[in-house]
């Protein structure tokens, strides 16, 4: 009978020992489990942003993808890049950026600096570089920069020159004329497809050129002041006299700045990278 209590109370001993066993080790499995909020690894996460450099002001041309109208961002891209090799071909440098506030940047930088400088757009005007909805009509950024003797250019792919703003906000006629100082200054926005013939300096200086139709070509015969046409690549009638109507064409104020409209097309498969490299070539020799 001893024996059998004594066996008993083995078993017991055992279980009990067995028991606290299995509650230590399910307090360790427990405490390994970090106590972290999944919000706080979705935080980390995002916070960790690459900063967008800044484009050194030795750059000579400088091309805005970040927005895009009439032209898809995949294609802008794509010419972006093409204009980009094209040129660094001819020890031109060059960079592609998303950000507005680097245009910006760049632009002070290479403001007055004793050189002509481009910077390519494709149919949207940063709102850093000229305040949306016309906000600042002088003194913007865009315009002190075209103002200087250097000579600077902005280029202009696919829609209206600075009609729209980055902001998603419409300028309208607004900013060409704020930037241009000249108050009556507008392009027809009802009339689509209107020939552009290559005329004879567009041949000579962008052998690219071909006939195609320009969706927003620049009127000539509202140019006032010492605004004129530097070089007519193609216009509605084939040559520079006779013409009302210029797409690609470059305009100049005076001694002094420079706007290029090329290829002002909707959604059109044009030369726009050959086209825009070869006037490029062609400004920085001036």
């Amino acid at each position: 009978m001893i024996k059998y209590q004594w066996l008993v109370i083995v078993v017991l001993i055992g279980c009990i020992v067995s028991f606290a066993s299995c509650n230590k080790t399910q307090q360790l499995k427990v405490s390994v489990v970090p106590d972290v909020e999944p919000a706080e690894i979705v935080e980390q996460e995002t916070t960790d942003i690459i900063p967008v450099d800044p484009i050194d002001g030795s750059v000579d041309v400088l091309i805005y993808i970040g927005k895009t109208l009439w032209i898809s961002p995949e294609n802008a891209e794509n010419e972006a890049e093409m204009t980009k090799f094209l040129l660094e071909s001819e020890s031109v440098q060059v960079e592609i950026t998303k950000s507005k506030e680097a245009v910006r940047d760049w632009m002070l930088q290479t403001t007055a600096n004793g050189v002509v400088n481009v910077c390519i757009l494709y149919g949207i005007l940063p709102s850093t570089i000229y305040p949306s909805g016309n906000a600042q009509p002088d003194g913007s950024v865009a315009e002190n920069w075209i103002e200087t003797t250097d000579g600077d250019t902005i280029l202009n792919h696919a829609d209206y020159f600075g009609y729209n703003s980055s902001e998603g906000t419409a300028n309208e006629r607004g900013a060409m004329q704020n930037l241009m100082d000249l108050p009556e200054i507008e392009i027809d926005v009802y009339e689509h497809n209107v020939p552009m013939y290559v005329t004879a300096e567009g041949s000579r200086l962008a052998p690219s050129m071909v006939h195609f139709s320009s969706d927003r070509p620049f009127p000539l015969d509202q140019l006032e002041d010492e605004w004129f046409a530097e070089k007519i690549l193609a216009s509605n009638t084939g040559n520079t006299q006779q013409a009302t109507l210029a797409d690609p064409i470059i305009v100049r104020d005076g001694d002094r700045g420079r706007l290029a409209i090329v290829f002002h097309t909707l959604y059109k498969n044009n030369p726009k990278a050959e086209v825009a490299a070869q006037i490029i070539n062609y400004l920085l020799t001036q």
